[in-house]
């Protein structure tokens, strides 16, 4: 009696673990996504710099970095908000559902 109740109790556990998991993951997703727009943001500058020094030249070099640096401060606010609003889901979601 003792093992069927044992068993019965992990499979209610293993269940209720994977519902969890499973509505976590979009939050997960999100805050991926988000973690990778912020790693990749210094990508953005030398992109931009690339792109005005064929454009313009030498003065390329200044101006692609004032806007690439913008895009990039964009880039990493953007994915700051994303991990945040992720992490946010990833804990309250299943709570609500």
């Amino acid at each position: 009696m003792h093992d069927k109740l044992r068993t019965l109790i992990f499979t209610l556990s293993l269940t209720l673990f994977s519902i969890v998991v499973f509505a976590a993951d979009e939050g997960v997703d999100r805050a991926v996504d988000g973690a990778k727009d912020a790693i990749t943001a210094p990508g953005t500058v030398v992109e931009e710099i690339a792109s005005d020094t064929s454009e313009h030249g030498p003065v390329g070099v200044v101006t692609g970095s004032v806007k690439g640096g913008v895009k990039a401060a964009g880039q990493v606010v953007k994915g700051a908000a994303k991990v945040g609003v992720g992490v946010i889901e990833a804990v309250t979601k299943p709570l609500t559902d």
